[in-house]
This record gives C-alpha cells, sequence and structure tokens, in this order.
C-alpha cells in the first residue's frame, strides 16, 4: 500500500539577487507540499502511515515539544487515513507560532499528553501502549523518513537540470531530529554530488553529527548502495551558530531572516526555518563571504540552497474551532518567559 499526500516536485526558485548578494541562492520550497498541511513531515508521514496502515494499526503514537509541527502533522494526515493520534508532548518556550500549532493540534482531535520531560515521556508511552498501535519516532526520523528525503534529493537533480541549475555547492536545512537533513546526505553521497549538506542545529546537544550519519548509513544500507563512512562525513556540516539559548527561542540573526523572506512572500518559524534561512543567508552575502565558505569547505562555491520545512497552508480555520483558552495542562506546555530574561541570542 502506498500512500500520496503531497503533490511534487515541490517548487524551485531563486531569491531575488538584490537580497542574496555575491552568492546564488535558491530555495526548494517543501512548504507547499499540500495544501491541507505542508512541509517536510508529509513525504515522511505518506511513508510511515503506509506502514501503519499495512500492519493494521489503529492508532499511532507520537513525540515532540508542545508546539510540534511533526505533531499537527500527524493528526491531520492519520486522520485522513482514518487512524486516531496521540501525541506526547514536552514544554517549549511560548511564542504566537508555538501556541498556534498547538492550538490546530486540538482543532484536529489530536489527543495530547502532557510530559515534563524525556523520561517521563518515556514512561507514560509504557502506560498508554495498547496492540494496535503504531509508534512514529520524534520528527518522523528513522528509515522511512530518511528514504523519502534521500528520493526528494533525487526531485531536487531533476528540476535543476530543467532550470539550468548545474551545481549546488551548499543545501541548508534545519535539523531537530536529523532525518531530513540525513536524506539529504543519503541523496549527494549515493549520486556521488560533491554538495555539502549544511545542517542547521536547532537544539543544544553533541549528537546531531552522529544522529545524521547513522540515519544516512541506514538509508543508503538499506537500498543496497555502497558508501563510505568517511564520505559521509566529509559531506556534512553541522551549523551550530544559531541554537542560541536553546530549542524553541528566537534568535536575532533568525528574526531579521524572518523580516527580510516575508518581503517576497516566504514565511518561517523562530524555532527551525528561521535559523536555517539566517545560516544561508550569512554563508551567501558579501560580508564574510570567504571566511564562511572556508569554514564550510566551500572555497569558490557560487550556488547554495535553502531547503523550506514550514508548511504553507494556513491553519487558522483550524485554530478557530480550538478551545480557547487552552486547557490549565496545557497551558504548562509552554512557559513564557519570565519578565526581564532575554529570549534571543546573538550568534
Amino acid at each position: 500500500m502506498s500512500l500520496r499526500f503531497g503533490s511534487y516536485p515541490t517548487p524551485l526558485w531563486p531569491v531575488p539577487r538584490s537580497e542574496a548578494g555575491a552568492r546564488e541562492l535558491w530555495v526548494k520550497d517543501d512548504g507547499q507540499t499540500s495544501p491541507v498541511y505542508g512541509g517536510n513531515k508529509v513525504r515522511k508521514l505518506e511513508r510511515l502511515l503506509a506502514v501503519a496502515a499495512r500492519r493494521g494499526a489503529r492508532r499511532v503514537i507520537t513525540f515532540g515539544a508542545a508546539g510540534s509541527h511533526h505533531a499537527l502533522a500527524c493528526a491531520i494526515y492519520a486522520r485522513e487515513v482514518g487512524l486516531e493520534a496521540t501525541a506526547l508532548l514536552v514544554p517549549q518556550p511560548w511564542t504566537p507560532h508555538a501556541e498556534s500549532v498547538l492550538r490546530a493540534g486540538l482543532a484536529t482531535g489530536l489527543h495530547i499528553v502532557p510530559c515534563r520531560s524525556t523520561w517521563s515521556m518515556l514512561r507514560m508511552l509504557r502506560t498508554l501502549h495498547r496492540p494496535g498501535d503504531f509508534i512514529i519516532a520524534p520528527g518522523g526520523m528513522g528509515l522511512e523518513g530518511t528514504s523519502a528525503y534521500m528520493g526528494a534529493l533525487l526531485e531536487l537533480r531533476e528540476q535543476a537540470s530543467a532550470r539550468g541549475l548545474r551545481s549546488v555547492d551548499a543545501i541548508f536545512v534545519a535539523a531537530g531530529s536529523g532525518s531530513t537533513a540525513a536524506g539529504l546526505l543519503a541523496g549527494v553521497v549515493a549520486a556521488g554530488l560533491s554538495t555539502r549538506v549544511v545542517a542547521v542545529q536547532v537544539a543544544r546537544g553533541s549528537a546531531l553529527r552522529a544522529l545524521i550519519v547513522a540515519q544516512a548509513a541506514r538509508a543508503l544500507w538499506h537500498e543496497r548502495r555502497s558508501f563510505d563512512v568517511v564520505r559521509l562525513h566529509r559531506a556534512l556540516h553541522i551549523e551550530r551558530a544559531y541554537v542560541g539559548d536553546g530549542y524553541g527561542r528566537p534568535h536575532a540573526e533568525g528574526e531579521r531572516a524572518t523580516a527580510l523572506a516575508r518581503s517576497f512572500g516566504l514565511s518561517l518559524d523562530p524555532t527551525y526555518t528561521a535559523k536555517a534561512f539566517a545560516a544561508a543567508l550569512r554563508a551567501i552575502t558579501q560580508t564574510g563571504c570567504s571566511e564562511r565558505a572556508g569554514k564550510l569547505g566551500l572555497s569558490g562555491a557560487q550556488t547554495y540552497l535553502y531547503w523550506h520545512t514550514l508548511s504553507s497552508a494556513p491553519v487558522t480555520a483550524l485554530i478557530e474551532r480550538a478551545p480557547a483558552p487552552l486547557p490549565p495542562e496545557l497551558v504548562e506546555l509552554l512557559p513564557k518567559p519570565r519578565l526581564g530574561a532575554g529570549a534571543n541570542a546573538v550568534g
């Protein structure tokens, strides 16, 4: 059984040259995977929910932070195939965007289980799990999610060729669970390209590189592609400069990137895409261009690509159907900063 929620290929377009500075920047817009709800989760859920259906699942259980786009997408698309959806969520700092996503999830019928930490989340899973449940990892990480983006890299190559774009020197993408970056990395290595995948880290932690490489290696092995782990490492750069105060907290450069992106019709969120787009903008601007390219191993490179992962589909109708105000137990999932506490970090 196969499922198709999205419409492909998703758009590929250049950032206006006046904004891109000295280097060329293109956008691969997976925000437009679906008019129902887009973003990078759609490609992954087509595969994951097909597996769930084949196994006769009745409910999907997934995990994330309070404003998880992944949890919302799971709820929307699980419902399309007749499955219930439950999400175990941990707190993240309040932003208007995070609250909107949480409220939209409630409107879809998503069963939200608040958890205080990752450990309490795992304990709760043991309590909730029942026959007929299908577990989806955070962000759709794992073989199916990675393989989806290995295929998306092939889609990009075909589009680029049709547009006369001979090569892409670096692909910038936000990295939480790392499965989107892992799929792109696997695709790059399988195709023998010289492209670097720049995974823009959005949360603190030192395991992201290992997580991405492991997922990419598994996808390549599953496809029976020969690969060299050293080559995987060389084709991957982890950009840590935009983590700032941590997951869910805006970054000053991300806010500037958001304003610029809005001027040509691209909407960003503070947790993921603002940080990734800010990293791409810094890499292509004339100031510090040579220094940044050197750090990325891209000396002389001219063409960069930002892979957009945030849904462009409006969720206004969903939010209007959500309970207001939020139930007290869910309010605690979105703690607001104390008066005088800084929310931004300049990296």
